[in-house]
C-alpha cells in the first residue's frame, strides 16, 4: 500500500497537471477569441463535452475560461453582450440559433404535422465554405499550439455535430417532443453570399483536382463535394505556405457578411402499414396494369387498399409504395389467411393508427367485394426484411383445377400423389418473357396431391406445396417443354390449368390480431 506521503504527492501531481491543462486551454480560448471566434466555436476547438454545449456560459465558467464576475450582474446572468464581429469559424451560425427553436414551433410547416407523436429530427444544410475556414484555423492552431494540435487529427468538433448538441435540446424544450429519427424532419438551409468567391482559392491551391473532376463524366455538378474536400484538403496533403499564398490564415470575416438562414421546412415521417389481403376476383391485378401508357384493367388490389388507407395519413393515393410477399396473376385468387403486404407512406401527417381507424379501413376495403384485408397495423422499417428477404426460403400452398384431354384414371392420380421433393428446371415462361430475363431456374415442389372430379371425367384437383417463385401454371402444362418435369410429363397426357388459388403463404408476419 502507498504511504500517506506518497498519496499526497500523487494528488499534488494530479492537481498540477490539471492546472497546466487548464492554463493551456485558457491560452487557446483567449487566442481564438482574439481572432474573432465565437464562444461556441472556442468550445469546439477545445473539444468540450456534450453537456458543455447545452449551457455554453455555465461551461465557460466551469472550465475557468471566463471570470464568473464578468458573466453575472447583480446575481443574474447578463442577457446582452457587446456586439462582436461575425465568427471567423461558423460565420455567425451559432448566433442565429437564439430564436430558431421558437420559429420552428410557430412555423406552419411544422404545425402541419401536429398529429405526429414520435418527435423530430433535423436536417441542416451548411455551405462548404465552413470546411475551408476550419482548414485555415487548423493550419493556424497547429502552428501556434503544436503540443495540442497536429496535422493528422481534426482540431475541433465538427460544426454540424456541435450544432446538433446546441440546437436539439432547445428544440426538445420548445416543441415538447423528443429527438427521433422516426419523427418529423425539420430542414433548415443556410447560405453564404461570398462562398463561391472564397472557394475559388481551392482551385488555385490545387488545380489538378479540379481538372480531374471536370474530365470525369460521372462527377457531380457542384464545385466540390464535402467528401472530395476532406480527402484532398488537409494540412498533411496541402503545404501551409501554398495555402497561405491564396487564403488567409487564420480566416477573416466582417460584421456585415454572415450565414443567411433560408425558409424552415418540414417533412412528415415515412410510415409503414402492414397487413394481409385476400383477393376474391379472377379479373383483378395486384398492381395497376398499364402497358405502353394504356390501362388494361380497371382497378387493382393496390389501388383498393390505397383508397381506404391513404386519407387517414393525409397522403395522395398515388404516392404510396406497395410491397407484398410475392404476387398472384390477374386470374388467380388469394384465399386462406391472405398474402402479407406493406404500404410505405412517405410524408405522413400522422404517425398513429388507432384501433378504430384500422378497423374502419378493413371495413372500407371489404365493401369493394373483390378484396379483403386483416391484421392492419403499423410496423417499423427493419420489419420489411420479412417481406423482401429470404424469398427463396418461403413456401407457398396452391390448389388448382386442371383439365385433361383424356379421362382421368386411377393411375394418373397415383402418379400425382407425391410426398417427396420434386426438383424442377424452369426456363422463363413464354407468357412473362417480355418482362423477365431469359434464365433457367431450379425450383422445388415439396408436396403434390391429386383428386379426380366427380362431375367431370376430364378434370382433377391438385394441391401443391412449393418453393416461392415456382411457376405453377407451367408446372402443370409444361410450357412446351420449358419446365421439366411437369404434370403433363408425369401422367403422359396433355393437361392445362383451368383455375388456380393461392391457399396459404408460409410467412408468420405481420402479427395476427384476430379482430
Amino acid at each position: 500500500m502507498k504511504s500517506e506521503k506518497d498519496t499526497r504527492k500523487d494528488l499534488a501531481g494530479d492537481s498540477c497537471e490539471k492546472l497546466a491543462m487548464g492554463t493551456k486551454q485558457k491560452t487557446i480560448f483567449e487566442y481564438l477569441r482574439s481572432v474573432d471566434c465565437c464562444r461556441v466555436c472556442c468550445l469546439r476547438f477545445l473539444k468540450a463535452t456534450k453537456e458543455a454545449f447545452i449551457d455554453i456560459e455555465a461551461a465557460l465558467v466551469k472550465l475557468n475560461l471566463v471570470d464568473p464576475a464578468t458573466e453575472e450582474e447583480n446575481g443574474e446572468r447578463k442577457s446582452k453582450r457587446v456586439k462582436e464581429n461575425v465568427c471567423i469559424a461558423c460565420l455567425g451560425l451559432f448566433d442565429s440559433l437564439d430564436s430558431l427553436a421558437d420559429e420552428v414551433r410557430q412555423s406552419e410547416a411544422f404545425q402541419r404535422y401536429s398529429k405526429c407523436e414520435a418527435g423530430f429530427f433535423t436536417s441542416i444544410s451548411l455551405p462548404l465554405v465552413l470546411h475551408l475556414r476550419q482548414l485555415s484555423l487548423w493550419y493556424d492552431v497547429v502552428e501556434r499550439f503544436p503540443d495540442t494540435f497536429d496535422k493528422q487529427t481534426l482540431p475541433d468538433i465538427a460544426v454540424k455535430d456541435a450544432l446538433k448538441m446546441v440546437l436539439i435540446p432547445r428544440l426538445e424544450r420548445a416543441l415538447d417532443k423528443p429527438f427521433s429519427v422516426d419523427g418529423v424532419m425539420v430542414t433548415v438551409p443556410y447560405t453564404y453570399e461570398n462562398e463561391q468567391k472564397e472557394l475559388q482559392a481551392l482551385e488555385r491551391i490545387s488545380p489538378g483536382i479540379f481538372a480531374g473532376r471536370k474530365a470525369h463524366k460521372h462527377t457531380r455538378k457542384e464545385f466540390l463535394t464535402r467528401n472530395a474536400f476532406e480527402k484532398h484538403f488537409t494540412p498533411d496533403v496541402i503545404d501551409v505556405n501554398l495555402f497561405r499564398a491564396h487564403y488567409s490564415v487564420p480566416p477573416v470575416s466582417s460584421e456585415n457578411v454572415r450565414l443567411v438562414r433560408g425558409e424552415i421546412s418540414a417533412t412528415g415521417p415515412t410510415i409503414f402499414v402492414a397487413g394481409r389481403y385476400n383477393k376474391w376476383s379472377r379479373t383483378l391485378s395486384q398492381t395497376p396494369w398499364i402497358i405502353e401508357g394504356k390501362r388494361l384493367m380497371e382497378g387493382s388490389v393496390q389501388e383498393t387498399l390505397e383508397a381506404a388507407i391513404a386519407p387517414h395519413f393525409g397522403v395522395p393515393e398515388g404516392q404510396l409504395i406497395f410491397s407484398s410477399s410475392g404476387r398472384e396473376d390477374v386470374d388467380v385468387r388469394c384465399l386462406g389467411e391472405g398474402r402479407p403486404f406493406v404500404l410505405e407512406i412517405p410524408n405522413a401527417l400522422t404517425d398513429q393508427l388507432p384501433e378504430q381507424d384500422a378497423v374502419a379501413m378493413e371495413q372500407a376495403v371489404e365493401t369493394s367485394g373483390t378484396v379483403s384485408i386483416r391484421d392492419l397495423q403499423l410496423v417499423k422499417r427493419p420489419d420489411l426484411v420479412h417481406i423482401r428477404g429470404n424469398e427463396s426460403e418461403k413456401r407457398k400452398f396452391y390448389r388448382a383445377l386442371c383439365v385433361t384431354t383424356e379421362p382421368v384414371n386411377e393411375e394418373m392420380i397415383r402418379r400425382l400423389r407425391v410426398n417427396e421433393t420434386i426438383e424442377l428446371q424452369q426456363v422463363t415462361p413464354l407468357r412473362v418473357l417480355h418482362r423477365r430475363p431469359l434464365l433457367k431456374r431450379s425450383r422445388h415442389v415439396y408436396r403434390l396431391q391429386a383428386w379426380a372430379c366427380r362431375d367431370n371425367p376430364n378434370a382433377m384437383v391438385i394441391e401443391l406445396e412449393t418453393q416461392a417463385g415456382t411457376y405453377i401454371k407451367e408446372f402443370v402444362h409444361g410450357d412446351f417443354g420449358r419446365t421439366k418435369p411437369s404434370i403433363r410429363d408425369m401422367i403422359g397426357v396433355e393437361v392445362d390449368i383451368h383455375a388456380l388459388d393461392v391457399m396459404a403463404i408460409d410467412l408468420d408476419w405481420p402479427q395476427r390480431l384476430r379482430r
